[in-house]
């Protein structure tokens, strides 16, 4: 055989296997694809692609298959908008009171009325001094939340030689409607309960304190309480004070612990009888001031 037929016969052997090679190389990606295909459609087949055929391919395309963990998890996302509260209207109501008030001189003097105060002050009685509607000085020297116990103190204090008559006060009972969040409403009807004790627990005491014999010292613990719940009170009216009836008691409540800090401010100096007399005289003007608010707020 020829140099040039050998050469010839080489090339043609290479040529096939060329040929043979490539052919390998489409059946056997042939074959994966087929092998990919029926494991994809499959469970066992969707966990091998998963776990091992897709990160093979992913890292041969330079490409990393993010851990499950790694995935961001999106948050649902919640409406945040919320109804307004709707208001509502918040009836409370203030019941009829009575009070009977010891009269021991109406003077057109002022001056006879102030000497008149004086002098039933230092017996231990209140001695206050209202100036009603026709001028007239009157000196009230204690009151009761009935008309059986005025009676009876009358005719003592008549038996020492003391004229006197009664003077009766008589607030109306009065609705206050406001509007506002039923969830406040037990709070203001606490604070208007508590202006509207005021006069009655004043008086109570003022018996307890001759009655029972109590001292100085228990006073001025009672007057402390008060004036407590009376600032527990205005905090309940703050933001409240645009209307009328709010804006009132809350005025009432300052000048009843106005009257408080005087007598605390004072309760140091105060013997048994003075104390008597400062409580009695503050007990009054608490009735007093009270029928005055109820008349305003209707």
């Amino acid at each position: 055989m020829s140099r040039t037929y050998e050469t010839r016969y080489a090339e043609r052997h290479r040529k096939a296997g060329k040929g043979y090679s490539g052919a390998s190389v489409i059946f056997i990606l042939l074959c994966c694809a087929l092998t990919v295909f029926l494991l994809s459609t499959s469970y066992l087949g969707d966990k091998l692609v998963d776990q091992y055929i897709t990160p093979t391919f992913a890292k041969i395309m330079g490409k990393a298959t993010p851990e499950p963990s790694q995935l961001p998890v999106m948050a649902p996302v919640l409406s945040t908008v919320t109804e307004p509260p709707v208001a509502e209207k918040i009836v409370f109501e203030l019941p009829e009171a009575s009070w009977y008030l010891l009269q021991m001189g109406a003077y057109a003097d002022p001056e006879e009325a102030h000497a008149q105060a004086l002098s039933i002050q230092s017996m231990g009685a209140g001695g206050y001094i209202y100036e009603d509607e026709q001028g007239f000085s009157r000196v009230f020297a204690a009151a009761y939340g009935d008309q059986e116990s005025l009676l009876q103190v009358q005719q003592q204090v008549r038996s020492s030689g003391y004229e006197n008559t009664a003077y009766s006060i008589h607030p109306d009972g009065i609705q206050v409607t406001l509007s506002g969040q039923s969830a406040d409403a037990q709070k203001l009807r606490s604070a208007m309960e508590t202006i509207q004790r005021v006069p009655t627990e004043l008086t109570d005491f003022a018996l307890k304190y001759d009655e029972k014999d109590l001292t100085p010292a228990q006073a001025i613990q009672f007057m402390n309480e008060l004036s407590v719940s009376l600032s527990a009170a205005r905090q309940c009216f703050e933001g409240l004070k645009d209307t009328a009836p709010m804006r009132q008691m809350d005025e009432y409540a300052g000048r009843i612990m106005d009257s408080i800090s005087t007598f605390l401010a004072k309760s140091d100096t105060m013997n048994k009888i003075e104390c008597g007399a400062a409580i009695k005289h503050f007990q009054i003007e608490s009735i007093l001031k009270y029928n005055i608010l109820i008349k305003d707020i209707e």
